[in-house]
């Protein structure tokens, strides 16, 4: 089996990119028909229950970092980590299991579904099963199969849910879809990891909770971070606005892609190289300058033409969501800056420190986001976000000039992909006050000419992308179509 150094961080980025962008075409096709299906209240209602289930699975999801960072080590006990993973997640399953039967009439009024606290087991099993698993297959470096393996969850998904749906289930039908998708790629998953699970030593387990301590109050705080607006706009205001706010997130979801991509594999790689004492400052250096490169011009078109994307593509009664939009593009670009720093951090062994600055970045979002919600809004949600998130990037950034002195933090690459979004965002807006945009293939058009205008723009300015461009073709098999002139 290989191992993270010996994999391409690349290659694997770019195979995981192009799976990124296919689930993003399943999941926007998804929610813009269940958004107009549901309406509002059962869209958010939904992904109210969803986050609850997201919060709560955080213990095994920072178990299964701590079993991540654990494999990708060189000489690695892999059959007991396994092991260590399927005991603790039968443990939690059970564990949430009985805490939602108490909590089922608060679960039924907070969510609007009736079927609630069925749904939050089933999907608490679903994916308590699914994602530790995962982590095992990005801990090899093959990142690009996880990816892979999670759009066919997405493809699984869609019909399931639609079917349901249709079938009269409601919401509940989009609960039980993802389910059962989710149960339907678990073989194909241990298909990849091939290793047999064994009883751990305390050797094994010692080593695990080293780092579990603080993994597993990271992903707490992580997802209760990721999650909060929308479980603060559920408490303050109405699951109608939750539904409001998950459609203009959902528009800047792909802004994230490449970063993800590339993120789950640094992590590993900085691991894997930390743990043999060789140098890991030009892989965080590579990540960090093209973690945005999706982000930023993804800001500059929300701000070119905010309610045209949101009311083309959701309808009239999601419009409120247009004035979320660019808060959010904006969060996502500082997201995409900090979340390879908090890869680099971890991948080093400090856990301690992410848990340290989540912390900090919580407290600061919950204190700025009840007080701006309850004054403007939801618009005042998203403002506290962006700046919680900036928080978040200034202190790890702090860490990481400390720890790896080497790492470039504000590369040349990042300029250039800002120049290439100007002059994209122009001609963008050139196009909406000259055209009418009011039908979908309106829309793609205009997004069509956006991404083309940048990609050439930044393609003809940055000399590290094309030669980074013709490393990628060359790591995946692409040789012929790379020049064999120097640039």
């Amino acid at each position: 089996m290989s191992d993270a150094a010996s994999v391409s961080l690349g290659g694997e980025t770019a195979k995981a990119t192009v799976a990124k962008f296919t689930m993003a075409v399943i999941g926007f096709v998804g929610t813009v028909v269940f958004a107009r299906a549901l309406g509002p209240t059962g869209f958010g209602g939904f992904y109210l229950l969803f986050s609850l289930v997201k919060i709560a699975d955080r213990a095994v999801n920072g178990w299964g970092t701590a079993i991540m960072k654990r494999f990708s080590e060189a000489d690695a006990p892999e059959r007991e980590l396994i092991g260590s993973q399927l005991a603790f997640a039968a443990a939690w399953v059970a564990v949430t299991g009985a805490a939602c039967v108490l909590a089922s009439t608060w679960l039924v009024s907070y969510t609007g579904l009736p079927e609630a606290p069925v749904l939050f087991v089933v999907l608490m099993a679903a994916v308590t099963l699914y994602e530790p698993t995962d982590r095992v297959v990005q801990a090899r470096g093959r990142v690009g199969a996880s990816m892979w393996i999670d759009t066919l969850r997405s493809l699984l998904t869609f019909p399931l849910q639609l079917a349901l749906v249709l079938l009269g289930f409601g919401a509940a039908g989009m609960a039980y879809g993802l389910a059962g998708a989710t149960f339907l790629t678990l073989p194909v998953l241990w298909y990849v990891v091939r290793t047999r699970p064994a009883v751990p030593s305390r050797e094994t387990l010692g080593s695990l909770w080293r780092y579990a301590k603080y993994s597993i109050p990271n992903s707490f705080l992580g997802q209760a971070y990721d999650r909060f607006d929308i479980l603060l706009l559920g408490f303050l205001l109405a699951p109608a606005t939750a539904g409001q706010y998950e459609v203009a997130l959902k528009l800047t979801v792909p802004a994230v892609f490449v970063m993800e991509a590339a993120q789950a594999g640094l992590l590993a790689r900085v691991s894997n190289l930390h743990s043999r004492d060789e140098a890991v400052d030009e892989d965080v250096s590579n990540t960090i300058a093209f973690a945005s490169i999706v982000a930023i011009p993804m800001f500059f078109g929300a701000l070119a033409m905010p309610e045209v994307l949101v009311v083309t593509a959701y309808g009239s009664e999601y419009a409120a969501a247009a004035s979320l939009l660019v808060g959010l593009a904006l969060f996502q670009i500082v997201s995409t800056q900090s979340g390879p720093l908090t890869s680099a951090i971890a991948g080093i062994d400090r856990p301690d420190v992410n848990t340290r600055i989540s912390a900090a970045t919580l407290a600061l979002n919950v204190v700025l986001g009840v007080v701006l919600t309850l004054a403007y809004g939801a618009v005042g949600v998203v403002v506290a976000t962006v700046i919680a998130e900036t928080l978040r990037y200034v202190l790890s950034a702090y860490v990481v000039r400390r720890e790896l002195p080497e790492v470039t933090l504000f590369p040349r690459t990042l300029g250039e992909q800002v120049a290439a979004a100007v002059v994209m965002f122009a001609v963008v807006l050139a196009l909406v006050e000259a055209v009418a945009v009011d039908r979908w293939y309106h829309l793609l058009g205009v997004v069509g000419v956006g991404a083309v205008v940048y990609a050439v723009v930044l393609l003809a300015i940055s000399r590290k992308l094309r030669v980074t461009i013709r490393g990628v073709l060359r790591e995946t098999g692409f040789e012929r179509y790379v020049p064999r002139s120097a640039d």
